[in-house]
């Protein structure tokens, strides 16, 4: 009787460097999907940042608005007196904060005399979502507006919004717009 060798199955080695391949082939995307997921993550805390520095400027670019308006129904009055108003002294020093979350549709000036002062909350309890000081959650955001009238007529705003990033280890981050209204009237 004679015995025919056949190779059946697969070696040890064979079988190692399968599962090695698909390891990698696998690890790859995995990888790559989970950066995504951060990167996408980042975006969306930035964009959020640059949407509450646009606010600080354009809440000042409305007063300047509204002033104007109020020049036009009584020429007594000076549209530009607003600037140098005791309400934005600590625009100028420290820094200071609009709180929308009052009834006043232009909000309230706050003082960011300490950094935890102008911490951001996210009200979900209102028709639409708003981000204030006042009332809702605290979230990761913080927006300090510091003014400045370099030139007579001229007053620069830089809103400054600043967020600790999960991507980088919760390290702070910040964007800051600055923008400019004039004494036109």
């Amino acid at each position: 009787m004679q015995y025919t060798k056949h190779n059946q199955g697969y070696s040890l080695v064979e079988v190692l460097v399968a599962i090695s391949i698909l390891l990698l082939a696998l690890v790859g995307p995995l990888v790559i999907a989970s950066k995504s997921l951060q990167s996408a993550q980042y975006s969306q805390e930035q964009t959020i940042a640059i949407f509450l520095a646009q606010e600080g400027v354009a809440a000042f670019t409305a007063a300047r608005n509204d002033n104007a308006l109020e020049f036009f129904d009584n020429a007594a009055f000076d549209p530009w007196a607003w600037v140098s108003g005791a309400s934005l002294d600590s625009c100028y020093a420290d820094g200071c904060n609009i709180d929308f979350g009052g009834n006043d549709p232009m909000g309230s000036i706050q003082s960011c005399s300490s950094p935890s002062s102008c911490d951001l909350r996210l009200d979900s309890s209102r028709a639409r979502s708003q981000y204030n000081m006042s009332s809702g959650d605290l979230t990761q955001y913080r927006r300090i507006i510091q003014l400045s009238e370099s030139v007579p007529g001229e007053l620069v705003i830089q809103s400054t919004v600043y967020w600790n990033a999960n991507l980088f280890n919760n390290q702070e981050q910040s964007i800051t717009l600055t923008g400019a209204v004039y004494d036109i009237y």
